[in-house]
């Protein structure tokens, strides 16, 4: 009956879905289509790949929806089996089966369970996608026991040196298990357990550029788990704490030096044994950065009206204004880094030809000099300072242009912190480009005095009913005033002349009535290169719904300015109706008259977006008005 019931299964799985025919993927080990379920596309297969290329095991070593059976009576087929050896394939052959169709932890290990009892497998794996958990079988009661990892294929003891280390294949998956679990077991908040697992991220990158051993120290033993899991001390924390004292020391200016590590000894056991395994720098920046972002997107949500920029607005943004190699980059609220990262890939882009590309340590090399020199990111939040700071970590460095300021603030104030910090160039006039998504909304108004005195802004203004003009009132002050506002002026003031800037703004800064004497503000200062709004869905699955626009503008010299207020030049208007993802975050991709997604010459879904549309129509008015940067 199993038998029956298993070559039915393989039959189906088999099966090709008509051509264009969505809802299908392939199975990793057998390259058979399967439905494109969550727990197939999430879980299943992801594992498939995870045990081929980071565990070291065989494709013929694994076979999905094996029957298992319990005496003469089919019990259902386990998701993914691995066997022992290539040769012998039967269910006493089985070494570790993986659940992956059960969602619920409780639900998947009970599962699990029914499935290794009648064999003699030795680990059983529980994975949904974002959560993880490895039993160990045992011979005798209580038969099952919970541990921190499963083993690489054919692994020993001791610490491997670092040429053992594999390519990393799902990131995102991982740092997603491993946040989920120090959220689930330290009762921490989801940007608490973020923090933590960020410190140990660092020790990760630390231990990889050690070029003082070849041996790892980032590593977890079966020996020390078993130490760690009876409660016992183990060396593994002191490599630990070791590692975590170099890492408050090469980033001084990242952790302060009386910072610890707040989680109990399991997990960090846990988590370190779920990154050991990989040498992150055999992963390509894009893959990483990639990972990374979506993943501080799902567990960072904005506080004082803060969050992140979707990557088709950075893209647009930095494809429009077009940084080279030679121009100093800022954003004075740079958040998670996007517009940062944005920018610099779009300069190695330009900057080196494919074959310079190919060889990761002269790629490495470039990025990591052109970013300490030309890349300045200001975040008021700590927290999100250390978030960019990482991201440019895994984009081969060039952290140090990041730090924590108040970028309202007085520019002699932003020039000592950066100091401090041991960052240089900060200083007015002195930045080409600027790209910024500024905090706006109610929330996190200003009411500093000595903050709203510096800005023409921070100031009140009223309607010169004659002359139709806004006027400033010299002696009132506002009592208080949205941050936007404020970052306009504080962004061109950055602005050498002839610097251009990309800055996100709400609507109602440019069609409030209310707001007239910002508009006017804004045309008495900088030429307007161009108005593009912004769908309402840009920002839902960010946490904000608020209708927004991008305002280019560049700084002239004033006798030029004037010049041009004097004419009526032209202004490029553009509108993004399809941004490419709902309101959910998911991509929407085209489709034909018959409802079918179409693919490009490569085979992958077109996204529906017409932001790049955007890009090319601007080119076009740039080239008409001999407009250049």
């Amino acid at each position: 009956m199993a038998e029956e019931i298993y070559k039915e299964q393989k039959e189906q799985i088999k099966i090709e879905p008509q051509k264009g025919k969505t809802g299908y993927i392939r199975d990793f080990i057998t390259g058979a289509w399967i439905k494109s379920t969550p727990e197939n596309k999430e879980a299943k297969v992801v594992f498939e790949e995870r045990l081929v290329k980071e565990y070291g095991y065989s494709k013929n070593q694994i076979q999905p929806e094996f029957p298992i059976k319990k005496g003469s009576k089919y019990i259902g087929p386990a998701d993914i089996v691995v066997f022992r050896d290539e040769k012998h394939k039967r269910q006493e052959d089985i070494y570790i089966i993986v659940e992956c169709k059960r969602k619920e932890r409780t639900d998947g290990i009970d599962q699990l369970k029914s499935y290794l009892a009648p064999t003699q497998a030795k680990y059983g794996v529980w994975f949904n996608g974002n959560e993880i958990a490895y039993i160990k079988h045992l011979d005798k009661p209580p038969y099952y026991k919970e541990v921190l990892y499963l083993p690489r294929k054919g692994e020993k003891g001791g610490l491997p040196k670092r040429s053992e280390l594999k390519p990393v294949t799902n990131l995102l998956s991982i740092f997603r298990n491993c946040h989920n679990y120090i959220y689930a077991n330290e009762g921490l908040s989801n940007q608490d357990a973020f923090d933590e697992f960020l410190k140990i991220l660092f020790m990760k990158m630390v231990d990889e550029r050690d070029r003082g051993s070849e041996r790892v120290r980032f590593w977890i033993t079966d020996e020390e788990e078993k130490e760690i899991l009876e409660g016992k001390t183990s060396d593994f924390f002191d490599r630990i704490k070791k590692l975590f004292q170099e890492v408050k020391k090469r980033y001084f200016d990242i952790f302060d030096q009386n910072e610890r590590i707040n989680l109990k000894n399991e997990t960090i056991a846990f988590v370190v044994a779920q990154l050991k395994n990989f040498n992150f720098s055999l992963a390509s920046t894009d893959i990483k950065g990639q990972a990374f972002q979506t993943f501080i997107h799902s567990f960072y949500r904005g506080e004082r009206g803060q969050f992140f920029t979707p990557t088709p607005i950075t893209h647009l943004c930095v494809e429009m204004l077009e940084p080279r190699q030679n121009e100093m980059i800022i954003d004075p609220a740079c958040g998670s880094g996007g517009f940062l990262v944005t920018a610099m890939k779009h300069v190695i882009d330009k900057s080196l030809s494919k074959k310079e590309k190919e060889d990761p340590n002269l790629l490495a090399r470039f990025t990591r000099d052109y970013a300490e020199e030309n890349i300045r990111g200001i975040d008021i939040n700590p927290r999100l300072a250390r978030v960019a700071k990482m991201r440019m970590v895994l984009e081969d460095d060039g952290h140090t242009g990041i730090f924590q300021a108040d970028s309202l603030d007085s520019l002699a104030k932003i020039k000592a912190r950066a100091q401090e910090m041991g960052t240089t160039k900060m200083r007015e006039e002195n930045f080409d480009l600027v790209f910024t998504n500024p905090p706006f909304g109610s929330k996190g108004k200003v009411k500093d005095k000595s903050i709203l005195g510096q800005y023409e802004l921070g100031y009140k203004w009223k309607k010169n009913k004659e002359t139709g003009k806004w006027e400033r009132e010299p002696n009132k002050l506002m009592e208080n005033q949205v941050p936007d506002i404020l970052f306009i002026e504080r962004c061109l003031q950055f602005l050498s002349p002839y610097g251009r800037m990309a800055i996100v703004l709400p609507d109602g800064d440019l069609t409030n009535s209310s707001l007239g004497y910002v508009r006017q503000w804004i045309r008495d200062n900088a030429r307007i290169l161009a108005v593009v709004s912004l769908p309402q869905e840009t920002f839902v699955p960010y946490g904000t719904g608020v209708k927004a626009s991008v305002l280019f503008l560049q700084k002239l010299p004033p006798e030029e300015l004037e010049e041009l207020k004097k004419k009526d030049y032209p202004i490029f208007m553009g509108i993004i109706e399809k941004i490419g993802y709902d309101i959910r975050g998911r991509e929407i991709y085209k489709r034909n008259e018959r409802g079918e997604i179409i693919k490009d010459e490569n085979g992958e879904p077109i996204i529906d977006e017409d932001v790049s549309l955007i890009i090319g129509e601007f080119k076009k008015f740039k080239k008409k008005y001999n407009l250049e940067f």
